[in-house]
């Protein structure tokens, strides 16, 4: 008699297992059926934010259904980064990740509630140059001239960047180990406020992103970016590779999910994405530069790795830093 019911108890929760899977499995295969929100980590208005609604706009085309940005700013992109990784992992909450958000910030902030795992890259869609800059009719006109000053004069110069634990401190901390030089970090709130203080002698170098403008009008000088190549349109700025510093650091966008989300939801969003460059790539990769930002498509697999890999650089100078907290 127990034999029969521990049976029978045994047929119910098998079929509630397979009503369950059916279920999800079924969702799966319809995602999506409603709209989809995007959370954007970062104020509305920036580069990332239009580059991620072109983007979100042109998959949408093949989803058959609107990506809705939501913006929850904060904390270098902790906060929105946080609240998609509690987020139900359905495909109807997409955050936009870069490394500041996935993995920089979970090594080094503690409390935040989330780790680089419990977010999944789908397609990389456009990234971000690192610049350093020096003031038009400055003492130095090119990087190594900076260099060549600033190692007969260790701790003398300043360089700021748009913010403290930023891609950019990391780049320009690299670049002081790799030289052989010291330097002061003087963090502000954004590349604009960086730039100003360049502008008006509150320090003598500048690391940030979005600095076309300011070059372009002749108010400073782009000295050299962390980049693999040349940027398309300032040929005529040099790497930090070729000039020989191999650092090539960047910003690169990526849609995510949380941890969880279904492999079949995980490839519909990563086909929209190629149908979109595929039909959109120029139109895309020319209004991507309208805002500072380049054309960068990575599949799922070497966003992750990308990120993995600049993970373990990111470690190594935060331990340097004395603010590696990830254990």
């Amino acid at each position: 008699m127990k034999s029969e019911k521990m049976f029978h108890l045994f047929l119910i929760l098998l079929a509630a297992f397979i009503l369950l899977f059916a279920t999800q499995e079924g969702m799966a295969l319809d995602y999506p059926t409603r709209p989809i929100t995007l959370i954007v980590p970062y104020s509305p208005g920036g580069g990332s934010d239009v580059a991620s609604r072109i983007t979100a706009q042109k998959i949408s085309e093949f989803l058959g259904q609107p990506v809705v940005s939501e913006y929850k700013p904060g904390a270098a992109g902790a906060i929105g980064a946080a609240y998609v990784a509690k987020a139900k992992p359905d495909g109807y909450t997409l955050l936009v990740g870069s490394q500041s958000p996935n993995v920089i910030s979970p090594m080094v902030k503690p409390g935040l509630g989330y780790t680089t795992e419990d977010l999944v890259p789908i397609c990389g869609y456009s990234k971000i140059a690192a610049m350093i800059n020096a003031k038009t009719g400055g003492p130095w006109k090119t990087l190594p001239e900076f260099i060549e000053d600033a190692k007969k004069n260790p701790g003398k110069y300043r360089y700021a960047t748009y913010g403290a634990l930023s891609m950019a401190q990391f780049v320009m901390e690299l670049l002081c180990k790799q030289a052989g030089i010291k330097m002061t970090h003087i963090p502000f709130e954004g590349s604009p406020k960086a730039n100003a203080a360049l502008l008006g002698g509150h320090v003598d170098i500048t690391c940030t992103t979005g600095t076309g403008g300011l070059y372009q009008a002749g108010s400073l000088k782009i000295i050299a970016v962390a980049e693999k190549k040349r940027l398309p349109d300032m040929q005529e700025v040099p790497t930090l590779t070729e000039l020989g510093y191999p650092i090539q650091l960047d910003a690169q966008y990526a849609f995510c999910v949380p941890k969880g989300t279904p492999k079949e939801i995980i490839n519909k969003l990563y086909d929209a994405h190629k149908k979109a460059f595929a039909k959109y790539g120029k139109e895309m990769a020319s209004a991507f530069e309208k805002v500072e930002q380049y054309s960068s498509f990575l599949g799922p697999e070497e966003i992750l790795q990308r990120y993995l890999k600049e993970g373990e650089i990111y470690a190594e100078v935060a331990k340097e830093l004395g603010v590696f907290v990830k254990p």
